[in-house]
């Protein structure tokens, strides 16, 4: 089996929703003709359906190939597909950042893998004064529902807002 990289897969499927549109276009102009005439609504319907299609087997054979090649990357899932939060920690108000006054908030790209647990954290948005290293040590300990694909569980990256506000 010849390993696809996810930059040619998104190239293959571009090509193919090009075409899924230029095919909707197409549809489109010859039903102006006199005897070939639909309404504008079933001509949005149909357009509508294709794309939905093309994007469906997009989202398919991108979830195929990194799970294929054994990837974590992050994948596109439908929201009732995503990690869940069943369980979190309340982050530790440093004292530095309290008497400092600093409020704010730390955004997260987690890793969750298939049993739930959060693998690999990496920073986007930090604090200063500790809050971001506190951030960490809380979401370290949180458990989640694990993402699905077709029903199994599998690995998938999730965005996680802790917030620190002062009382």
């Amino acid at each position: 089996m010849t390993a696809v990289s996810p930059a040619s897969l998104n190239r293959i499927v571009g090509a193919v929703l090009a075409l899924a549109v230029a095919f909707t276009l197409g549809f489109v102009v010859r039903s102006q003709f006199p005897g070939e005439r639909e309404s504008a609504a079933v001509l949005e319907a149909a357009a509508v359906e294709v794309l939905r299609e093309a994007a469906e087997q997009r989202q398919s054979a991108a979830v195929g190939v990194a799970l294929a090649a054994g990837t974590q990357q992050s994948m596109m899932l439908p929201e009732s597909n995503r990690p869940v939060k069943v369980h979190d920690v309340a982050p530790q108000y440093p004292d530095l950042a309290r008497e400092a006054r600093i409020q704010g908030v730390v955004i997260l790209k987690t890793l969750i893998d298939d049993e739930g647990n959060v693998a690999d954290i990496e920073v986007l948005k930090s604090l200063p004064m500790g809050l971001s290293e506190a951030a960490v040590d809380a979401v370290r300990q949180w458990k989640f529902k694990p993402a699905t694909v077709d029903g199994t569980p599998v690995p998938a990256n999730h965005n996680v807002t802790v917030n620190f506000k002062l009382g």
